[in-house]
């Protein structure tokens, strides 16, 4: 045999083993003698000027009680030349190994793999040349004995490196030797209430059917968001991890207000504010945009020199200008901001001194909000 035809032979002996050695081993199976008589359809490589030919096989082997099964066939019959109706006979001795998978209510898939030699008889000549062949199949049974077996293989001749496909039907005789032992019947494990956690094991028998159980056949209670409240008595279903519930699995809140206070003093008879109140005032803007449902009241007052008209107008004027600042320089929405004047009526101390006086010319505020929190 040529080398470059022996690494072919080797490589596909190769595949066919490592597919055997690759399936799942099965427990031990049926084993005795085979016959298996039938018919095999060829459909030749394009190479060989020949019709596809119907050819009839006979097989012996033996089917060992491991998954592993050997056969020697004898395929034979005749076809014709493609270019004229001159007959040519056809003959294939081959030795398969066959590994078995599983058989599963009666249906047991196999592969092969092996070799052998191939003949075509042209009458004056002929031509015998070694071949190797790899497939599968399946085996039906119809009843202990035969089965209907059918099977597709790769033939590859060596000597003209030709490949042939093959497609066979035929019976499966299997007798004497042993039967594969049955598998012992175990008992189903009992399960009184049916709730899929044995007798055996349930440490809450009797519990209503449907009634969702855990690992001890205990009722289970369902808790989504794992508040400590099962959900049946869950008011409020999705509550955060870690929160605090109450006995309704709603969150303990805690209200809390917090306000910030506002005071811009002005100078004699002015309703300008001045560049040192102005962070004073963006403090009241943060918070309110912080706290966006507050609202403000921008209280006016002024000292007590002057008429009591005008000082009203001029604390109205201090306060309306505080407003202005917070809607058009911090932005803060004008539905929010509103202001008042008290004129001279409320001061905060006497006007007695120059400095108490500074003192009493000012706008004041206070905005609270009162702010919920989750008790954790």
């Amino acid at each position: 045999m040529k080398k470059s035809h022996l690494t072919r032979a080797v490589q596909i002996a190769v595949c066919g083993a490592a597919l055997g050695v690759s399936a799942l081993a099965t427990a031990e199976q049926s084993s005795g003698f085979t016959i298996a008589p039938g018919f095999e359809y060829y459909m030749l490589d394009k190479d060989l000027p020949l019709d596809n030919p119907y050819l009839w096989s006979i097989g012996l082997g033996y089917k060992t009680s491991s998954p592993w099964g050997f056969e020697l066939a004898y395929v034979a019959g005749t076809t014709e030349r493609a270019t004229s109706s001159n007959d040519v006979d056809m003959e294939t001795y081959r030795l398969d190994a066959l590994y078995h998978f599983a058989n599963n209510d009666g249906v047991q898939p196999y592969l092969l793999v092996g070799g052998g030699k191939q003949a075509f008889d042209y009458g004056n000549f002929d031509i015998e040349n070694d071949m190797v062949n790899l497939g599968g199949g399946l085996k039906v049974a119809i009843t202990d004995m035969l089965s209907l077996r059918s099977e597709l293989r790769l033939v590859n001749d060596l000597e003209r490196e030709l490949t042939h496909y093959s497609v066979g039907l035929g019976l499966n005789f299997q007798l004497g030797g042993d039967s594969a032992p049955a598998a012992p019947k175990v008992a189903a494990p009992s399960d009184a209430d049916k709730d899929g956690v044995v007798d055996s094991q349930d440490r809450c028998p009797g519990t209503p059917a449907g009634t969702p159980v855990d690992a001890n056949g205990c009722e289970r209670v369902m808790d989504a968001d794992s508040d400590g409240v099962a959900d049946a008595k869950d008011q409020c279903p999705g509550t955060s991890a870690g929160a605090r519930v109450d006995e309704k699995g709603c969150y303990i809140v805690i209200t809390e207000t917090k306000e910030q206070q506002l005071r811009v003093n002005f100078e004699n008879n002015s309703f300008v504010v001045t560049q040192d109140s102005y962070s004073e005032i963006e403090s009241v803007a943060q918070f309110m945009r912080e706290y966006p449902l507050t609202k403000v009241v921008l209280e006016g007052h002024t000292d007590d020199r002057g008429s009591e008209a005008y000082n009203q107008q001029l604390s109205e004027k201090r306060a309306a200008s505080v407003a202005q600042l917070l809607v058009d320089r911090f932005g803060i929405d004008q539905t929010r901001v509103s202001s008042r004047g008290y004129g001279e009526s409320n001061p905060l101390v006497s006007n007695d001194t120059a400095e108490n006086r500074a003192t009493n010319r000012r706008v004041t505020a206070k905005v609270s909000a009162n702010v919920e929190t989750i008790k954790r």
